[in-house]
This record gives C-alpha cells, structure tokens and sequence, in this order.
C-alpha cells in the first residue's frame, strides 16, 4: 500500500462545505444512535473533513488515495464518508492525526458500505490492530476524579453521571481520606464535599494546599449564599458547584477538564511498552516531591528532582517533560529565586499528569 502524503493531487469524490459536512454528521449521529447494536468498542467523535485514505480494491495490486471526511472512531475501527460505493473486503490505509498533529497510518479492511445521500456512502472499516482512541480524540481519554462525599446514595448517583461521561471515579468517604488520597495518586480534579465527618471540606481543602498540592479542587456544597461561596475560595479551592449535583453541571465541569493526554513516542513499540507503564506508574510520586520541595523553597531538592525527570521522560518518550525541566534546571542553576518559578513549575506538573501509559486493548470488533 502507499505511504503517507500530501493532499495534492488526491481524489476528492464529494464536496460539502464544512457546514454542511457538520449539518450531515449530526444528523447521522442523531438518526441512528440508537439503530445500530452494541459493539464491542466504544465509540468516539472524530471528525477530520480531509483524512486521507488508500483503498486497494480486491483482485487488484493498485491502490487510490482519497479524500473523506471521517465520522467517528474506536479501538477497532472508522467510519467514514466517501463518495461512490466501496466493496467489502477492499483493504485499506488511513491516514489519522493524533492530538499532536503527528500522523498514525493504521491499515485495515473495509467491512460495510451503506447510501447516505446523492454519492455519498458510509464506509466501515475494522483495523488490523487495536489502536488508542484517546491518541486521537481527547474525549476518549477518561478523566480521573476523587469524588470526596459522604453520603452513599448521592456517592452512587454521582458516580453512574460520571462513569457515562467517561470519567475514572475514586471515593474517599471523608476530608481525611480524600487528603490521603489526594496527595498519593493522580487525579484530574477532586470533587471535595464540604460537610464531612473527620475532616470536612474545608480543613481538607487547606492541608492539600498546606501540603503544596496544586491539583484542581471543585467545592461542593447545598450551602449556596455568597460567604459560602468565598469560604471555598479562601480555603484554596479554585471551583464551586452547588449540591445537589445535576447531570448538566457535571457534564460541563468534565468538559472543562479535556485536555489533550501525552503519550509516549515510543507508544507503539511492543519492546517498550511495559517501560513506559513503569515510568507512568512512578510519576504521582515524583510530582509529589517536586510539590513538596516547592513548598519547603529547597532550591537544591528542587534542581535535584527536575535534572532526574529531565534525563529520563525524554528517553521513554515523553519529549515536553523533559524539555520543562531543562528550563527549570537551567534557572536554578542561576539561582533564580524559587518564587519566580511556580508557573513554569505548575506547567511541568500539569505535563506530567497528562502522561499516560500505553493502551491496554484486547482484540475484538469496532
């Protein structure tokens, strides 16, 4: 099959402007959500208006590239439109872009082919291997909550909201707990209830910040008048969301949260895999030092912990880590006062947590 190209010289088979593309991609999202039977993979919103793609027609050794315009994407496969018929059986090479705008040639088999409208046909195509969604659509990659509550119905309903909002839901079911946690593991946010037994939100809340723990915390309380709201404030969180929690207000604090993960560039090499789980594995602690050596303004701790991430995120892939950490090395080295640092800090820790391992995908159908 052809390698990857420009799109010069591509065959484009149908034309729609990018509204109108829009317009028809909603409407097919629409109309057959429910139609279709379960499959085996998740489904995720991915929208590229001019993937390329080669398709090598059966008994033939030629293959075309073409232009179309993707609709959706999972572990196992793609749709896509197209303009004229494809038969099933055709293999085929796309071209996807990751969220870092590097391009993954995936190859695969056409496996259905449906009429939308005029010349304009849904392909579906199953890949030959597994792949990532969440290197592709930022949507896919699951958001990982601490959810600090301690009531046990409103901790299952809130829990089922965000399992079908893709969210990864750990429970602490007091401030005490969720302090313990907090400052153990990785989290996106932490959804810290404010009346808890042991320790209540905002004790909680000050020890985390005490403790230089700069992660995202979400105060929630059914307490809504305006000192309320500043009390949280005060106490260091950076968000407020009134109790009781609606499915509309959860969904836009998850959607607040997407960012693009970081994967490594060694991600689809077999060999290093188990190498980068390990070193993904190790960074809640690392962020950890580096939040504590923040705080206790330990300039040789601090220049001592980004020299060790520097020498080694770059070797396991993860290029942007090591690169923010040569520049905090570097201003250490000049003595430059730790104060100054906090924002160039925070951004090498934001990296850090949106590393993630590689996929762990067992075969199966899109």
């Amino acid at each position: 099959m052809s390698e990857p190209q420009s799109q010069e010289n591509l065959v484009r088979t149908f034309r729609l402007d990018d509204a109108s593309l829009a317009e028809l991609l909603d409407r097919l999202d629409t109309t057959d959500r429910d139609a279709r039977p379960a499959r085996a993979h998740e489904r995720y919103n991915y929208r590229l208006n001019r993937c390329v793609m080669h398709m090598q027609q059966p008994g033939s050794g030629l293959s075309t590239a073409y232009i179309v315009a993707t609709r959706n994407l999972s572990a196992g496969g793609l749709s896509a439109l197209h303009g004229g018929y494809v038969h099933a059986g055709t293999r085929c090479v796309v071209q996807l872009i990751s969220t870092h705008s590097a391009w993954t040639i995936v190859p695969g088999t056409v496996v259905r082919c449906q009429y939308v409208q005029g010349k304009i046909h849904e392909v579906g195509i199953v890949f030959d291997n597994l792949i990532d969604p969440a290197n592709f659509c930022p949507e896919a990659a699951k958001t990982r909550v601490l959810l600090a509550e301690d009531d046990l119905a409103i901790t299952r309903l809130v829990t089922a909201h965000l399992t079908r909002l893709n969210a990864e839901v750990d429970h602490a079911e007091d401030g005490q707990i969720a302090v313990q946690k907090a400052l153990s593991g990785v989290y996106d946010v932490v959804m810290m209830d404010i009346e808890m037994p042991v320790m209540d939100g905002i004790e909680a809340t000050k020890e985390l910040r005490e403790s230089g723990y700069t992660g995202l915390i979400v105060a929630a309380t059914a307490l809504t008048q305006p000192e309320d709201r500043q009390r949280c404030l005060q106490a260091g969180c950076d968000r407020y969301i009134a109790k009781p929690y609606s499915r509309e207000d959860l969904a836009k604090l998850i959607e607040s949260l997407r960012q693009e993960p970081l994967f490594s560039t060694f991600q689809n090499d077999v060999s290093m895999r188990d190498l980068i789980d390990a070193f993904v594995a190790e960074l809640p602690a690392k962020v950890r030092a580096l939040e504590e050596a923040m705080v206790s303004q330990d300039a040789k701790k601090l220049e001592s912990l980004v020299r060790s991430l520097k020498g080694a995120a770059g070797g396991y892939g993860f290029e942007p880590i090591t690169e923010l950490a040569a520049k905090l090395e570097s201003a250490l080295i000049q003595n430059t006062p730790i104060g100054q640092l906090q924002e160039s800090l925070n951004e090498l820790l934001n990296w850090c947590l949106l590393a993630r391992s590689s996929a762990s995908v067992t075969q199966g159908v899109s």
